[in-house]
């Protein structure tokens, strides 16, 4: 019995990459059967895109150096060109399309992980490393929360510049193992072609710093060495000045002022910054009541009820439990929720954002690879602490993961057309106002 047992993690092990496309795949099935949402954004990101449709040498410098509908996105929309110059305007084509840079994005970060818990967890046999990987890749992969990126062609902007970020971490890897001028060359490259699909992808610096820490750079940042020597904040800067250059661009083309004088006051944003926050977490571990869009629980200049602030103590938990973690110095974990962290910044409002609503699933597509980590971690743990439920646990991980599944299938389904759509839009819509019931008769009582 054993041996048979063995004989199967090994197949899992070998069969990886092949088994992460296969459940991608099934999951995603029902994407191939959806239309555009041409009751949103398809309409005129793709369907009436001038920029797609009479796709000049003349118009496509003009998208390189302009906004779109206040959006960057001229690599992106380079894809949208091409997909549509091959098969017209056939949705079946850029589901596909799509689909397939979300399997290239997944086998990035299996491959990524991989290196990163060998080079973590010195101690782990080969088996472990690749179960550990196998399993946050598969989170990542099928999580309900990525089908708004999946399967709405508008969000493809989040799988293309998610595609040339973890290329960029992928380059970076291999930059710190062998020091070749080359990598930086082709990160910076990768770097402009990632920003070039979404500007979100600004925030890469973060994340190199971020794969220093796990690989053990920082620690020769002490007095008796030159930090020029070991080139860690010096080789920074190129990526520094194109941040600059990138952030400069940002703010002069993408109607800066307005997004300030739309905003809502410092405090009101780190309370909903910290709900947001959260709410990322929560929806991560457990997927429910997910819809297109959550509309702020305000509008500016109304009193934000009470109990939004009590999101601030759950931050503090989270945070001290990270401490922790530090100080017993788990590297594994640091790097899982830094990980989300950073690249959910720019979408927690604390700063400026011009969007309409608080959270939105696809602002998760990459920050799920942190908490996915963490969760496989925790789950790792439960098994040495209680060797006597192994069985227990391990049924617990696979049921979880096939409720990730068969929810993905049945979110995708959702995303058909607009009429489907509509219906969760609705849905939401009435909720709110329920909410919003609510909210008005704390503020007015909390007024009493």
């Amino acid at each position: 019995m054993k041996s048979n047992i063995k004989k199967t993690t090994n197949y899992v092990i070998w069969f990886a990459p092949y088994i992460l496309v296969l459940l991608i795949l099934i999951v995603f099935l029902p994407t191939f059967f959806n239309k555009f949402q041409t009751g949103w954004d398809d309409t005129w990101q793709v369907l009436e895109n001038p920029f797609v449709i009479d796709a000049s040498f003349e118009n496509i410098q003009y998208h390189f150096t302009d906004f779109y509908h206040g959006q960057y996105s001229p690599i992106n929309t380079l894809v949208y060109i091409a997909v549509y110059e091959l098969f017209g305007f056939n949705a079946i084509a850029f589901h596909t399309t799509f689909l397939l840079f979300h399997i290239f994005n997944v086998l990035l970060v299996f491959y990524i992980l991989k290196d990163i818990i060998k080079k973590v967890k010195t101690k782990f046999s080969k088996k472990r490393i690749h179960l550990y990987a196998l399993f946050i890749a598969l989170i990542f992969a099928i999580h309900p929360m990525q089908v708004e990126s999946v399967a709405w062609v508008s969000a493809s902007k989040v799988i293309m510049y998610s595609f040339y970020l973890l290329l960029t971490l992928y380059s970076y890897i291999r930059y710190i193992r062998n020091k070749k001028f080359i990598w930086l060359a082709i990160i910076a490259l990768l770097y402009a072609l990632s920003f070039g699909s979404k500007e979100q992808a600004i925030i890469l610096p973060l994340n190199l710093l971020l794969f220093d820490y796990v690989y053990g750079r920082f620690k020769y940042l002490k007095l008796n060495i030159s930090i020029l020597k070991e080139r860690v904040l010096l080789e920074k800067l190129p990526f520094l000045v194109m941040t600059l250059g990138f952030w400069y661009f940002s703010s002069l083309y993408n109607l800066g002022n307005i997004i300030v004088d739309n905003s809502f006051p410092l405090h009101q944003r780190i309370a909903m910054g910290a709900y947001s926050f959260m709410e990322y977490i929560f929806r991560s571990i457990a997927p429910v009541k997910l819809y297109f869009f959550h509309s702020f629980p305000i509008v500016k200049g109304e009193t934000l009820p009470l109990f939004y602030w009590g999101y601030l103590i759950l931050v503090f938990i989270t945070g001290s439990f990270v401490w922790s973690q530090y100080k017993r110095k788990n590297t594994l974990v640091i790097f899982g929720f830094l990980f989300f962290l950073i690249n959910l910044l720019l979408v927690l409002h604390i700063l400026p954002f011009p969007r309409s609503y608080i959270t939105a699933d696809r602002f998760m597509y990459l920050s799920i690879i942190g908490m996915a980590l963490i969760m496989v971690w925790f789950l790792d743990n439960l098994l040495i602490k209680y060797k006597a439920y192994k069985k227990q646990i391990a049924m617990a991980l696979l049921l979880y993961i096939l409720f990730l599944g068969v929810h993905t299938f049945n979110r995708t389904k959702v995303w058909k057309d607009t009429v489907t759509m509509k219906k969760n839009v609705n849905e939401l819509i009435e909720k709110r106002k329920a909410l919003r019931k609510t909210d008005s008769l704390l503020i007015k009582k909390n007024d009493e």
